[in-house]
């Protein structure tokens, strides 16, 4: 396909780029139906810009002027990192929000200060001794924010301990998380809740993407509920919190509808509180719906879950799950006087937890990543940002930066400042080797997978999407058709149409740089 594409978009001297040609980028893209009006005649370009540069300048501001698109606000920079050569600029210096490819940031910071082989590191901890396979005391786990600790983690560490001959635990499981993960300050000198991300929509509280962010952290601190409609029109629905420990009280308002209805759920939960509101309606012949919500209190989450573990695998507990917040300040000086470490593990490294951050897109990932930043340099994890940042010749006024996984609306970036990390992560071999492999591949895998199908972006362009109310973005690398390697950064914000339209419209754009050949073969 690329090939062909390459053939009927002629790119030779002097860049000459039809109507016609355009639209088969446009069909092979499914957009030309939508877009009609985005590519006047470009035909006798050629004698209004000679210069091959201009004209490719030309062709892709063609395709961010559709009609529907006017109010959109363009931030692009795109370089080839061949010729050291800006290719095309579009406000490459304004602020604009970057949704998740404000993981890029994240990543290329924390490969820099912390290192691709940095881990996280689990302690176990006991206050007492282990007689005849009992442990007369408790157990009590510290960990550094290890955002991929799952049931199979839990599972490995019962079998260590039973391996240290405790079989039986006569006190409590305790999950001690006081300790500050690179906490940033908000204006005014307000401490930012210890659990939520500075500036982060309230109405995304309920929902998985956002889950809140601990010391301890458990099954990416998602829960999941069931929503089955009642046998009798208009009755309440039935909800069912099918992950234990989560801390939600379920507030049922999910009305059964006629069975030509659609179905509309909605989720809300205030922060910090435990009740999660259910509305909306379900059809009456509708199968169970299942969503993903974010816990109340990921610490209880971690110990019920452990102390599940452990009584699975045989090891009795006589205690409970708790979270030392629990405790009063006498009960939390004895429970942790005199520890030693039972156990100690650690997490696959950045380079391995960074492939399914940015693949998936996963804010605790993000997030987890971000704060260890402050905790590991005893700083606001913005300040280290910032500082890394300007070491690389990225001042604030190019940057903001409050949080790791983009979910704040307090983020802005330019696309030059995306575009300069992109150059100088490829143009290291180590850092190439180790970031390349994360990003999304167009048309196979990640948050690319159903995009550029059947173009010569196709398994080409490897990127960052990025995708909020009003903001679309799209980072990452793509080669041309005769491989010329380029890097680029595309923000989209402030845009009312449907948002199809403006991802439409970026794929294009990428599409065409694809396409492009300078010797014209």
């Amino acid at each position: 396909m690329q090939h062909t594409l390459a053939r009927l978009i002629d790119w030779s001297r002097p860049f000459v780029f039809t109507v016609s040609a355009f639209s088969v980028v446009l069909t092979a893209i499914g957009c030309a139906s939508r877009l009609p009006a985005a590519f006047p005649d470009t035909s006798t370009a050629s004698t209004l810009d000679a210069s091959a540069l201009g004209q490719i300048k030309r062709v892709l501001d063609n395709t961010l002027h559709a009609a529907s698109l006017e109010t959109t606000l363009w931030g692009i920079d795109v370089r080839s990192i061949d010729r050291n050569e800006q290719v095309y600029a579009n406000n490459p210096d304004m602020l604009l929000t970057p949704a998740s490819t404000q993981k890029i940031i994240t990543l290329a910071v924390a490969s820099q200060a912390l290192g691709w082989d940095d881990r996280f590191e689990t302690t176990l901890f006991t206050n007492s001794q282990i007689e005849r396979n009992v442990l007369h005391g408790d157990l009590i786990e510290r960990v550094s924010g290890d955002p991929t600790i799952d049931t199979e983690r839990l599972t490995s560490w019962v079998k260590k301990l039973r391996m240290q001959g405790i079989h039986r635990v006569t006190g409590n499981i305790i999950g001690d998380d006081r300790m500050t993960i690179g906490q940033d300050v908000q204006r005014r000198g307000t401490p930012s809740p210890p659990l939520l991300g500075f500036g982060w929509s309230w109405d995304d509280l309920a929902f998985g993407f956002a889950a809140p962010v601990g010391p301890l952290q458990y099954q990416e601190n998602v829960a999941t509920i069931q929503i089955t409609p009642s046998r009798t029109f208009e009755a309440l629905a039935e909800l069912t919190l099918q992950t234990t420990g989560s801390g939600l009280k379920l507030v049922n308002q999910v009305i059964t509808a006629s069975s030509t209805e659609p179905n509309l759920i909605q989720l809300h939960r205030v922060a910090n509180t435990p009740n999660l509101v259910v509305s909306g309606s379900i059809s009456l012949e509708s199968s169970a719906l299942v969503r993903s919500v974010s816990v109340a209190n990921p610490t209880s989450f971690f110990v019920q879950a452990f102390l599940a573990a452990l009584e699975a695998d045989g090891v009795a507990v006589l205690g409970d799950a708790v979270d030392i917040d629990q405790l009063s300040e006498t009960q939390r000086a004895l429970a942790t006087n005199g520890l030693y470490a039972l156990l100690t593990t650690q997490s696959e490294p950045l380079s391995a937890i960074a492939i399914d951050m940015m693949k998936r897109s996963q804010n605790l990932f993000a997030e987890s990543i971000y704060r260890r930043l402050g905790f590991s340099f005893n700083d606001s994890s913005s300040a280290i940002v910032a500082h890394v940042l300007a070491d690389w010749g990225i001042q604030r006024n190019r940057a903001v930066v409050v949080d790791g996984s983009g979910l704040s609306r307090y983020n802005y970036l330019t696309a030059s400042a995306l575009t300069d990390i992109l150059v100088r992560l490829y143009e290291n071999e180590v850092d190439q080797t180790l970031f390349l492999p994360t990003l999304p591949i167009a048309n196979e895998d990640g948050t690319l997978r159903n995009r550029f199908g059947g173009t010569a972006t196709a398994g080409n362009a490897h990127a960052k999407t990025g995708s909020m109310s009003h903001v679309q973005a799209l980072a990452g690398y793509v080669t041309t058709a005769d491989d010329e390697q380029l890097a680029f950064s595309i923000l989209a914000n402030n845009f009312s149409n449907d948002p199809a339209e403006v991802v439409t419209a970026i794929d294009a754009f990428v599409s065409a740089l694809a396409t492009m050949s300078r010797d014209g073969s």
